[in-house]
C-alpha cells in the first residue's frame, strides 16, 4: 500500500490524461455512484480519482513484473501471458471487491434500519419532534471507527438538520447516500405523514419497522446458510485428513 501511494502523482496523472475518472463514472461501473455509497457526498470526485490512480498504479506494477519476469525467464511465453492475464485481472479485482464492500454496508443498513426505528418511534409517540428524535438518535451513539454505517450517516443527517437544512432535502441527501430500497422507502414514508404527526404518523413508522424486521429476519437466515455452506469445504478436508490418518496404519502393514 505504500508503495501505491508513493506512485499517486504519477498514476493521476496517467488517469486524468486517458479520462479515466470519467470512464468510470458512466456506464456499467458506475464507481461514481458507489463512492458516494460507501463514503457520502463526493462532489469533487476526490475518493473516484484516487480509486482511478490505485488501477493505473496496479496496471503499471503488474506490467513491471510482466518485464521483470520476461528478462528472468528469457521470454517464456507461458510465464509473459500468465503474468498478462494477472495484469488484466488486477483491476477487475479491483472492482469486484469495491462491489463486495458496498453490498456489505447496504446489507448492515437494513440490519440496522430497524433499531433505529423502534428509537424513532418511542420518541415520535413520546411527543419529540421528527427533527429533535433524529438528532436525539445520533447523539444516543456517536459513530465510532469500525462501528455500523447507519450511525454515521444518521450523524450527518443530524448535523445537516442542526444547520437549519430542510427535512426533504436531508432524507433526499440520505436516501440518496445509502442507496438501498429499503432507506427510500423510510424516506418517503417520513415525507408522506411527518406533517399529520399523532397517530397517524407512528402507525406509518411501526407498520413499516414490522416489514424491516421481517426483511431482517430473511437476511439473517439468508446469512446463515451462506455461512453453513462455507463451512462444507472445510468440514470435507478434515474428514479426508482423519480418513488418512486412520487409514494409514493398515496401508503400512499390508506393505
Amino acid at each position: 500500500m505504500d508503495l501505491l501511494r508513493l506512485m499517486i502523482p504519477l498514476s493521476a496523472a496517467i488517469a486524468a490524461k486517458i479520462r479515466l475518472v470519467e470512464r468510470l463514472s458512466s456506464g456499467r461501473w458506475n464507481i461514481y455512484r458507489k463512492m458516494i455509497g460507501l463514503y457520502g457526498e463526493d462532489s469533487e470526485l476526490r475518493h473516484t480519482k484516487r480509486f482511478a490512480a490505485d488501477l493505473i498504479s496496479v496496471v503499471l506494477l503488474g506490467l513491471l513484473g510482466v518485464a521483470a519476469m520476461g528478462a528472468v525467464t528469457r521470454g517464456d511465453p507461458y510465464v509473459i501471458v500468465s503474468m498478462v492475464s494477472l495484469v488484466v485481472l488486477g483491476p477487475l479485482f479491483m472492482i469486484r471487491r469495491l462491489d463486495r464492500q458496498v453490498a456489505g454496508k447496504r446489507r448492515k443498513l437494513v440490519m440496522e434500519l430497524p433499531e433505529f426505528l423502534n428509537k424513532l418511534t418511542l420518541l415520535v409517540n413520546a411527543g419529540e419532534t421528527v427533527q429533535g428524535a433524529i438528532i436525539r438518535c445520533a447523539e444516543s451513539e456517536p459513530p465510532v471507527r469500525g462501528g455500523g454505517p447507519l450511525q454515521a450517516e444518521l450523524a450527518m443527517l443530524a448535523n445537516r438538520l442542526r444547520n437549519n437544512e430542510s427535512l426533504p432535502v436531508a432524507l433526499e441527501k440520505l436516501s440518496r447516500r445509502c442507496g438501498i430500497a429499503e432507506m427510500s422507502l423510510f424516506t418517503t414514508t417520513v415525507l408522506m405523514n411527518y406533517r399529520r404527526g399523532g397517530d397517524v404518523f407512528v402507525v406509518s413508522l411501526r407498520s413499516l419497522n414490522r416489514d424491516l424486521w421481517e426483511k431482517r429476519k430473511a437476511m439473517t437466515r439468508t446469512l446463515g446458510e451462506e455461512a453453513s455452506s462455507k463451512l462444507i469445504f472445510p468440514m470435507l478436508l478434515i474428514l479426508l485428513a482423519v480418513m488418512a490418518i486412520v487409514a494409514a496404519p493398515a496401508v503400512m502393514l499390508m506393505d
